[in-house]
């Protein structure tokens, strides 16, 4: 095999199939890189550049690879403006901005461009023995658009949890702590523990029994009922019973 003829022939295909894209980085047009626009649902434009060096064996051994983020064009850069360039924005109208524009944030990280780079050279890998390159290029860019989907989705579902847990937290705040008859107790107990009824509770006892005094001399005096049901006026059941019989005596 013309190894020399290989490489010269799938040059001459790559650039007019990219003649726009294709960049060479050394004189004998063996190592090149060819930028990849991908179609994404962001309005910012996202690029990769795949970096290929062909061993002078090429094809019957695999190409060197690699795989870079590729810069915004100078027409792309004024279509996307910073999310942190309005720092007055309150958090409602941050997170309101971030759910319309969430296809915006997503970047393709270090680990993203070894992923992607690991399916390649598998790829290449089966391609052994004839050029490649297109069929690489190829393989990228539907790989990379899916991840892309992958991490909007991933992103957009974790979006969605912390927006219901913030919701729930709001609502709370509204609804307040459930009231149940466990609850009620426990409070009800420790407001008498603060205010010492069970002290004064005692002493009235105390007066009403241990004095022995009538029924009439009871409410009299007004020792007929606790501190806490003194407020609503009431008495209990028991000593109001006592009460009455003292005074039917």
């Amino acid at each position: 095999m013309d190894y020399q003829e290989e490489q010269s022939q799938e040059i001459e295909i790559l650039q007019s199939i990219y003649p726009d894209e294709i960049e060479f980085l050394n004189d004998l047009q063996t190592h090149f890189q060819i930028r990849i626009n991908l179609d994404t649902e962001s309005e910012r434009k996202h690029a990769l550049k795949l970096v290929v060096k062909y061993p002078k064996t090429y094809p019957e051994v695999i190409p060197e690879l690699h795989i870079e983020v590729a810069e915004l064009e100078d027409d792309e850069g004024d279509d996307f403006q910073d999310d942190d360039e309005d720092d007055d924005e309150d958090e409602e109208a941050k997170q309101t901005r971030l759910a319309l524009n969430m296809a915006e944030t997503i970047e393709y990280e270090r680990d993203d461009l070894s992923e992607l780079l690991s399916k390649l050279n598998e790829e290449a890998e089966i391609g052994i023995g004839m050029p490649s390159i297109f069929t690489l290029v190829t393989v990228l860019k539907d790989e990379a658009e899916s991840l892309f989907n992958e991490k909007l989705a991933l992103k957009t579902k974790e979006f969605e949890r912390k927006r219901q847990e913030l919701e729930k937290i709001e609502q709370q705040k509204f609804q307040g702590t459930k009231v149940t008859p466990a609850s009620f107790n426990e409070w009800r107990l420790k407001f008498r523990q603060e205010m010492k009824f069970e002290e004064k509770d005692e002493l009235k006892r105390q007066q009403m029994h241990g004095g022995r005094l009538t029924g009439k001399q009871i409410f009299e005096r007004g020792l007929a009922g606790t501190e806490e049901e003194e407020g609503n006026g009431g008495v209990e059941g028991d000593d109001l019973a006592e009460g009455v019989k003292n005074i039917a005596v």
